[in-house]
């Protein structure tokens, strides 16, 4: 097979998505992408998880975790949301 793609993790990718809409600053109508990338540039970790929202009329924000899909904890996306939109934040 000329491209291997590993099989999606439905369950978990669905998780994660839950997780976005309760502890980040995302519309329930704004549309969550979990995507898993693999880098091989240089200083760059060799997985990422990327969890994009798109809301309508605003640009795109992501939030990266430098870790596969299947490693991602709410406690991740708690502190995304601790370390930027929190009072002790600003």
């Amino acid at each position: 097979m000329l491209f291997e793609r590993r099989k999606r993790e439905v369950g978990l990718i669905r998780r994660i998505k839950n997780w976005a809409y309760e502890l980040l600053p995302i519309a329930e109508d704004s549309v969550v992408s979990v995507m898993e990338l693999e880098c091989t540039e240089e200083g760059c970790p060799p997985v990422e998880t990327i969890i994009a929202a798109m809301e309508k009329g605003k640009p795109t924000r992501q939030w990266k975790i430098h870790k596969p899909i299947s490693e991602i904890t709410r406690q991740n996306l708690s502190d995304i949301h601790q370390d930027n939109y929190s009072e002790d934040a600003n």
